[in-house]
């Protein structure tokens, strides 16, 4: 009798993604190519509205009673998102969300809209991830350098969405998902190194990471996008509603399509422990 359990939709889709990861690779490497060379400047121009957008915002809040009647729905939605990844990925996982989001703050806090500054800080950035990518032992290293690559893509993906004047401004769509991506994104990176220190085969790991990262991204995303549409002008209109429904769709994808097959050509099998650990529910199936 086989007692081997059946792999899920969920799980034979995932399987499915690492099989084709180099379609994946080569998608968002040409796209993302195509995306810089046709418009640069508007790739800098996001996180500079949005740098500035922040700065001004942070200007004028000068209560906590300020600050949750500017952000109400956001922050709803945020402390949501950081609660799922704690219940669903751990603990290490929720402080990772936690750490990102602040970082993230904090460099939009930086930039303060400085045109010179957007490209010196991607460039170290990019140079410090591919640095902990090559030569760093670390879980979170091998998913910063991907994660990075995959950056871009996103921000180009995102643009190509339709967007009326009377939304959310596009740098409030772009901060806000590129903030929820990384977090996810470093949340998954830690969840993975778990599975891999338990013993767990590279594959198997990043799956398994995968999995727990179902609920955080569909259902986080769901409500990020939301509160971003409730935040914005009066009188939405259906047409809104419809664009923030391909961000939604963006943003999953991204993830589950692009950026969780990409991580997969780091070196995770470094991380991986020499023994592996049996949970007590495992070895009760064997006994049956």
């Amino acid at each position: 009798m086989d007692l081997r359990e059946k792999p899920g939709k969920v799980q034979k889709f995932l399987e499915l993604m690492l099989r084709f990861r180099l379609i994946a690779l080569v998608v968002m490497v040409v796209a993302t190519v195509s995306f810089v060379a046709t418009g640069w400047q508007d790739f800098v121009s996001l996180p500079l509205s949005a740098s500035e957008s922040f700065g001004m915002w942070f200007a004028e809040v000068d209560s906590v009673g300020s600050f949750f009647a500017t952000t109400q729905y956001i922050s709803v939605a945020a402390v949501a998102c950081i609660a799922m990844l704690f219940v669903f990925g751990g603990v290490r996982a929720g402080i990772a969300s936690v750490v990102t989001s602040a970082v993230c703050l904090a460099a939009l806090f930086v930039l303060d809209g400085g045109e010179g500054v957007v490209l010196p800080m991607f460039g170290i950035l990019s140079l410090v991830a591919l640095a902990l990518f090559l030569f760093v032992k670390n879980s979170v290293a091998c998913a910063l350098f991907p994660f990075v690559l995959c950056s871009l893509f996103l921000e180009g993906l995102l643009k190509l969405c339709p967007w009326s004047a009377g939304e959310t401004s596009m740098e409030f769509w772009w901060a806000t998902l590129s903030i929820f991506a990384f977090a996810n994104s470093m949340a998954f990176a830690l969840v993975a190194g778990k599975h891999l220190g338990a013993g767990v085969p590279q594959a198997g790991a990043l799956v398994k990471a995968s999995k727990q990262m179902l609920v955080p991204v569909f259902v986080g995303a769901l409500l990020l996008v939301v509160a971003i549409v409730e935040s914005g002008a009066e009188g939405v209109d259906a047409a809104t509603w419809l664009h923030a429904a391909l961000r939604y769709v963006i943003v999953v994808a991204w993830f589950f399509v692009f950026f969780f097959p990409i991580t997969s050509f780091a070196p995770w099998e470094k991380l991986r422990s020499g023994t592996r650990r049996v949970q007590m529910k495992d070895k009760k199936k064997g006994r049956k």
